[in-house]
């Protein structure tokens, strides 16, 4: 079987790896760029479980409604590629501005093309 992600597991549990199809999660992580201003945005622990069991450092995750960047910021910290549209102007200079040189990020109206 193909291994998904970077996880070592014979330790899963020391990963901090929320296995149970309810995901409990005490309170919103409001560390780094994490700052909770954008509607419709969702606590970063989701994409960062998300990213940690489907993805391998260095490989690309595809996030097609960016808004505020939460997800650029938890492949920022966890070393991932990132592709990010929007349709909204401000969002995709607001998250431009907040990592510069990281990612492709898209609008409607123009393509970013940023290496790292």
């Amino acid at each position: 079987m193909p291994k998904f992600n970077d996880l070592d597991l014979e330790n899963w549990r020391e990963a901090n790896i929320n296995t149970d199809s309810l995901w409990l999660i005490g309170e919103r992580d409001k560390s780094g760029k994490h700052n909770n201003f954008y509607h419709g945005n969702f606590i970063p622990q989701i994409p960062n479980q998300l990213i940690r069991r489907y993805t391998k450092k260095d490989e690309v995750v595809f996030e097609p409604f960016m808004g505020s960047g939460t997800t650029l910021f938890e492949c920022e910290q966890l070393e991932r590629k990132y592709i990010g549209l929007d349709i909204n102007p401000e969002m995709i200079r607001f998250v431009e501005n907040k990592i510069p040189g990281f990612g492709l990020i898209a609008s409607m109206s123009r393509v970013i093309s940023i290496e790292r």
